[in-house]
């Protein structure tokens, strides 16, 4: 995608299943009938009871012990077979050790469940994009952003341009990139992306205007100022170039970039 400045990478909300809301076996009261007594009697709650599995799971995961990862996840299903986050975690675990296939049908059984959110579609959406499987993980972006209550429309908006541009289509990623923008207008990975593709497609005047504005909400950065300097060379204006190129060297006189710079200078 010509300039790598930064490495796009798909937003990935954190979902459910780190909640922090998780209890072990609660206790539920009940009464004697036709009374007012009390009876004290331990009900496992399934859901929390998978929760907590879950959590166990990927903090075992984390430490890279996959087996006792797995062992706990399995007990979670155990608990809440139809559990939406229970397969996230499935998801994540498969992802985590290489199991592809495993990873897809999980995501696929999450998005089944019967409280299926936003998050499941996304998540998938970016699981299905990093598989090369364009078409359908736009599907599942678009259905991620039509659930009820989802608030990171943003982020998958972002996420849909992002894996568009991988598709190579161009003016889609623009669209949805304009559409992250509409949610959150300081989104810096949705306006450097459009000023590469305004750049690469010839567009100069564009791309000023859009590395400004990223330029107005993200500190400066090698990538950035080389990219400033491109465009300035096609505008042909010489003294942008130089304003950028000063900068270039001032703050990142050891970046590949400015030693890119200080070699076209001879």
């Amino acid at each position: 995608m010509g300039l790598k400045m930064n490495q796009s990478k798909l937003v990935l909300p954190l979902v459910l299943i780190l909640s922090s809301v998780m209890t072990t076996g609660c206790v539920t009261q009940d009464t004697y009938a036709g009374t007012d007594t009390p009876v004290s009697e331990r009900k496992v709650d399934k859901v929390a009871a998978a929760r907590q599995r879950i959590q166990l799971g990927l903090t075992y995961l984390q430490k890279g012990n996959s087996e006792q990862a797995k062992a706990n996840l399995d007990r979670a299903l155990a608990f809440a077979p139809n559990l939406e986050e229970v397969h996230i975690a499935f998801a994540y675990y498969y992802q985590s050790v290489g199991e592809l296939e495993k990873t897809e049908q999980a995501y696929r059984e999450a998005i089944d469940s019967s409280d299926a959110t936003g998050d499941s579609y996304n998540n998938f959406g970016a699981f299905l994009c990093q598989q090369g499987k364009y078409a359908e993980s736009e599907k599942m972006f678009l259905k991620a952003v039509d659930q009820p209550l989802y608030t990171r429309s943003a982020s998958t908006y972002e996420n849909l341009g992002i894996c568009s541009r991988k598709a190579g289509q161009m003016s889609k990623a623009q669209s949805y990139f304009a559409m992250a923008l509409n949610y959150d207008p300081r989104r810096r990975t949705s306006l450097i992306e459009l000023t590469e593709i305004d750049y690469e497609e010839g567009k100069y005047a564009e791309a000023r205007e859009q590395l400004s504005r990223y330029h107005r909400v993200a500190a400066e950065s090698a990538g950035s100022l080389a990219l400033g300097i491109k465009i300035e060379q096609g505008l042909n204006d010489q003294e942008a170039v130089r304003r950028f190129g000063i900068l270039l060297l001032a703050k990142f006189p050891q970046s590949v970039q400015a030693k890119e710079y200080r070699a076209s200078m001879h």
